[in-house]
């Protein structure tokens, strides 16, 4: 691994260890503020910290609307009693059939003597009230602020500053009395009070405000920001379901955590449906965490996914507000901790399978089951107000640091998967190379191997015409010169076509680039020579014709040769005076002729009595896919050699006509 490969994996496990224990130090934050109880009230220059106050409840049968003035709630002179703040009241684990209708109403009185009336902004800071109804504030016996929407989900998390003279020159109350609805059987948490001006409170307000409230969504929104993009990978990669899972895990996870700051008018579903949603979100969040880390460590527990699927359905589909239960908010405690013994043993058993499995992820994840199992049990003390009301949730935090931790994971997978990527474009480049280099080795082999072929081929070709041509020529001069039947004019004459055939056989080897007209000049130098000793004028009427593609060595050396014969038979036996070079396009062909004004011949007879110079022009001409033909009589004879354009190509009938057009030379 990398030298930068290993600081992104210790930076990623830092920040991810970070993120765990950021729950911890915002509940010392939340708590920085909080004063000893020994005091009853704790002022400093222009705040007052009470925590004690006067409470009075009244037991009634349903919620009603505070009264406009306090004088109107026609409270009793006695029965109030002195209680230390924060002040809760016990709550019922499993509620009766009852408890959903009957109420009581706490009166917090308290008494601001200690500070002086004055017409300066004055505000009540409030940390936390937790009850299932409404908060109404009055100030000297006027009602100030009372909270509106859900009695459910009303706010609880939000803390609440307000001002108590809030029109000009209006003198600060000398004392304040706070009204809060509740179920009986739900319980109530009610937190100390702060009480002066705007910017003493109005610090310490943001700070709750943004732990209980902005944090949690911000984290939440962005958990389920990046799980949009995950979606996103995933539709383009259907293969890797942990994308998948991760989007699931994020939505989920968004879900649950909504009622921590959506409150009040601002609940898109009724009460019954909001708090369905966050406890059947919390059963599929376990379920679908457990399907990813099954995914990490590739160890599949069949009979705990069966299990715990089966539990989740049968909570999701046994709580719905239609069912049994009347008010399913009413338990949402209770169930919160029937579900702590399934996410135990589920996150038990992979974090098993994980560290079994040497994956690195589980360590983490393990760290962070941890801190989730002591978060929610914490959560699960504050929801049932046996510990301080003025406390933090910790469970968006548990939620959050989730966040951070399967992003580190998928992030990790994420690189990990392109570092894959690119070892394996590495490895195919070097099988490509490797592959490369031996096509290469074959490729020259193959040109060596064709070479030897070509240049044998080419040596026997050679060796064949020589043996043909120049042999059978030498052989026969010989045999005439030791039988004495050739005069030395002759043995001249047939050494001489020999040196030709020699020089004929070399340039046809020279490269002519597919060129007609080079080889035919080719041919006039060598053959210009001796058709002028044996006194016959040449003349060269050869026009340009088109290239002929297919024109190799072999090919020129084949056209060379049969030109050679026609020259041979018009000095041999026509005893002609002028002989006429000429080329010329027909059809799908270029051709070459040859004409003189001799004697002329029968060309049907010679033909029959098989003569070897004519059988040899036909033969070469068929080898290269062209055709020869004669026309001989009394004015001379005209020998034509008709090549093709390409391969393939045949004489039409024009060309056979123009073939038979036969003019007089002069």
């Amino acid at each position: 691994m990398t030298r930068g490969g290993k600081g992104r994996r210790l930076a990623g496990r830092w920040i991810a260890a970070l993120w765990l224990a950021l729950p911890l130090v915002a509940l010392q934050v939340a708590h920085a503020h909080e004063p000893p109880a020994a005091d009853e009230v704790q002022q400093g220059d222009s705040t007052l910290h009470i925590i004690h106050a006067e409470l009075l409840s009244v037991a009634g049968s349903g919620y009603s609307a505070p009264p406009r003035r306090a004088e109107d709630a026609k409270l009793p002179s006695d029965g109030w009693k002195t209680v230390g703040l924060p002040h809760t009241s016990g709550r019922e684990l499993v509620p009766t059939s009852s408890a959903g209708v009957q109420t009581v109403t706490d009166w917090y009185r308290i008494d601001l003597a200690a500070l002086a009336p004055s017409t300066r902004p004055r505000f009540l800071y409030l940390p936390r009230w937790k009850t299932l109804g409404q908060i109404a504030v009055y100030g000297d016996g006027a009602l100030l602020y009372h909270s509106h929407g859900s009695p459910v989900h009303n706010g609880y998390n939000r803390p609440l500053l307000l001002p108590l003279n809030a029109t000009a020159h209006t003198l600060s109350p000398a004392s304040v009395l706070i009204r809060v609805d509740r179920l009986r059987s739900s319980g109530s948490g009610f937190s100390t009070v702060w009480v002066g001006d705007h910017w003493p409170l109005n610090w310490r307000y943001q700070v709750r405000q943004l732990l209980q409230v902005q944090l949690p969504f911000m984290g939440s929104a962005a958990f389920l920001a990046v799980g949009a993009f995950a979606f996103a990978v995933w539709l383009g990669r259907r293969r890797e379901s942990l994308y998948l899972l991760f989007f699931a895990i994020s939505a989920t996870a968004f879900l649950r955590t909504l009622h921590y700051f959506v409150s009040g008018d601002n609940l898109p579903v009724p009460d019954d449906w909001f708090e369905w949603i966050t406890v059947a979100s919390l059963l599929w969040l376990i379920i679908l965490i457990h399907l990813f880390l099954q995914h990490l460590h590739q160890q599949p527990s069949r009979w705990l996914t069966r299990l715990s699927v089966a539990l989740a359905a049968a909570g999701s589909i046994s709580t719905l507000p239609q069912t049994s239960f009347a008010s399913l908010y009413l338990v949402t405690p209770l169930l919160n901790l029937m579900v702590l013994p399934m996410a135990v043993l589920i996150f038990a058993v992979n974090l098993r399978k994980a560290l079994r499995a040497r994956l690195p992820e589980g360590r983490l994840v393990a760290g962070w089951a941890v801190f989730a199992l002591v978060f929610t049990s914490y959560d699960g003390l504050l929801q049932n107000n046996l510990v301080s009301p003025e406390s933090v949730y910790t469970s968006p935090y548990a939620i959050i640091s989730l966040f951070f931790v399967f992003s580190y994971i998928m992030f990790k997978h994420y690189t990990g998967a392109f570092a894959e990527v690119g070892r394996l474009n590495m490895g195919l480049a070097e099988r490509l190379q490797a592959r490369e280099a031996e096509l290469e080795q074959s490729y020259q082999r193959m040109r060596v191997i064709e070479n030897e072929h070509m240049l044998g081929a080419e040596r026997r070709r050679l060796m064949q015409d020589m043996h043909d041509g120049l042999g059978s020529s030498l052989i026969s001069a010989i045999r005439s010169v030791e039988q004495g039947t050739l005069s030395d004019a002759e043995i001249t004459g047939v050494l001489k076509g020999c040196m030709d055939d020699l020089k004929l056989a070399i340039d046809s080897m020279e490269s002519v680039d597919a060129d007609l007209l080079l080889l035919l000049a080719t041919l006039r130098f060598r053959l210009a020579p001796r058709i002028e000793s044996a006194g016959l004028a040449l003349r060269w009427e050869v026009q340009s014709v088109p290239a002929l593609p297919w024109l190799d060595p072999s090919s020129a050396l084949h056209i060379l040769r049969i030109m050679q014969e026609g020259v041979a038979n018009v000095l041999r036996h026509t005893r002609a005076t002028v002989i006429c070079f000429s080329t010329a396009v027909e059809g799908q062909g270029v051709c070459v002729v040859i004409e003189d004004n001799g004697a002329g011949f029968a060309v049907d007879e010679a033909l029959r009595r098989s003569g070897r110079g004519l059988r040899n022009q036909q033969r070469r001409a068929s080898a290269i896919g062209g055709v020869v033909s004669w026309e001989s009589g009394s004015a001379g004879t005209r020998f034509k050699l008709w090549l093709p354009l390409y391969q393939g190509a045949v004489p039409g009938p024009v060309a056979s006509e123009a073939v038979n057009e036969k003019r007089p030379l002069g």
